[in-house]
């Protein structure tokens, strides 16, 4: 299994010293004009992690995530789709909540453009 760290850039120092097939850091504050171009970043690095082991046995993709909860919600979406689209099996590796509620107006509009690609 490969693994990928999705990390905000002001959280970066405090995973020093760990080792992840894959990191990515992504901005603190996520806006609708980024948060699809970085679900698309991510969507291409797990499907190329997901290649890398053509073959293997145990094949999958864990990510791990350090920022804030507009980026769970696009993994939880990432990890439905990929599945459903691409039979690429991703697993999050942290604590999350697949329940998608919330009354934040900008994290409904994200979670509604990410629904409706």
């Amino acid at each position: 299994m490969k693994t990928m760290f999705v990390c905000a850039e002001g959280k970066t120092n405090e995973h020093v010293g760990e080792e992840y097939d894959y990191i990515l850091e992504v901005p603190d504050a996520p806006t609708t004009e980024n948060i699809q171009e970085t679900a698309d970043r991510i969507r291409t690095r797990i499907r190329s992690l997901w290649m890398e082991q053509d073959g293997e046995d145990g094949r999958g993709v864990s990510v791990n995530l350090h920022g804030p909860s507009p980026y769970n919600a696009m993994l939880i979406n990432l990890k439905i789709l990929m599945d459903k689209d691409e039979g690429i099996e991703v697993s999050l590796d942290y604590p999350h909540e697949e329940v998608r509620t919330t009354s934040d107006p900008e994290t409904n509009e994200v979670l509604d453009k990410l629904e409706a690609r």
